[in-house]
């Protein structure tokens, strides 16, 4: 299953926006379309992903969810149907694209976090057979999560959270063999969630190598004091860090 997604509105105001970019943070590739069928017919390569956020007139719908539901039912594609609107929008949505052809539903106003959960736990479902080491990387810019990902991508099975408590959410189901752990983030800092992650039975375990951007003496012993596996400073290049991770991995 690729990391594309068909996100159908009719509108792309700005809580539509807030809901792309959390997914694209979440490194999903994104496509907002109108309930357009033609529009939708165009786009070359169909995504793996349909997300239909209905709001308003959900006859509006009609043709783009009985498009959709020949797609995601199409013989010998891996494809999922994700709906996002009130009971009685969804109720309404069922009539044309029924419950088992849904992979889920979610209840406006809908918590980001849930869904991005789900599409992770798809993604890891297919990796599974891999026999790769797991590396959640927990960053709360989403141009070192890229970047990340696309250094260690080759080697490992990587996967991304833009926050900490997305970091406990997506381990509270799933299992990590690493985390490399921003150290300065908003909110709750890198140290509080480790603190959080070792203070867990479900996460103890788990080692944790933060990531820097300051390499000045009294940042580095803030890092050391609290006792992770290592630190890495983000301004290593790529087969430093990468090397790193891997002597990390052959010295368990």
């Amino acid at each position: 299953m690729n990391r594309k997604i068909l996100f159908v509105c009719e509108e792309k105001n700005f809580l539509i926006s807030s809901m792309i970019k959390a997914l694209e943070d979440a490194l999903f590739d994104v496509i907002p379309v109108q309930p357009d069928i033609v529009e939708i017919q165009l786009i070359e390569k169909k995504p793996d992903i349909y997300i239909v956020y209905l709001e308003g007139d959900v006859n509006t719908f009609d043709g783009t969810l009985k498009y959709i539901k020949k797609l995601v039912t199409e013989e010998g594609k891996d494809r999922i149907a994700y709906l996002i609107g009130t009971p009685a929008e969804i109720n309404l949505a069922h009539e044309i694209i029924p419950k088992a052809v849904v992979s889920a539903s979610f209840s406006r106003p809908v918590n980001m976090n849930d869904i991005i959960s789900k599409l992770n736990n798809l993604i890891i479902d297919e990796d599974n057979s891999s026999g790769r080491k797991r590396i959640l990387v927990v960053d709360d810019d989403g141009m070192t999560l890229r970047t990340m990902n696309n250094w260690l991508r080759d080697k490992y099975e990587v996967y991304m959270a833009n926050s900490g408590i997305n970091a406990i959410s997506f381990l509270t189901n799933n299992k990590a063999d690493l985390i490399l752990l921003d150290y300065e983030m908003p909110g709750a800092s890198g140290l509080q969630i480790f603190e959080m992650l070792k203070g867990s039975e479900n996460t103890k375990d788990i080692p944790v190598i933060f990531l820097t951007s300051k390499d000045d003496k009294e940042t580095v012993m803030k890092v050391l004091a609290s006792k992770p596996e290592k630190y890495l400073l983000k301004t290593l290049e790529k087969d430093e860090l990468v090397k790193s991770i891997d002597d990390f991995f052959k010295g368990k």
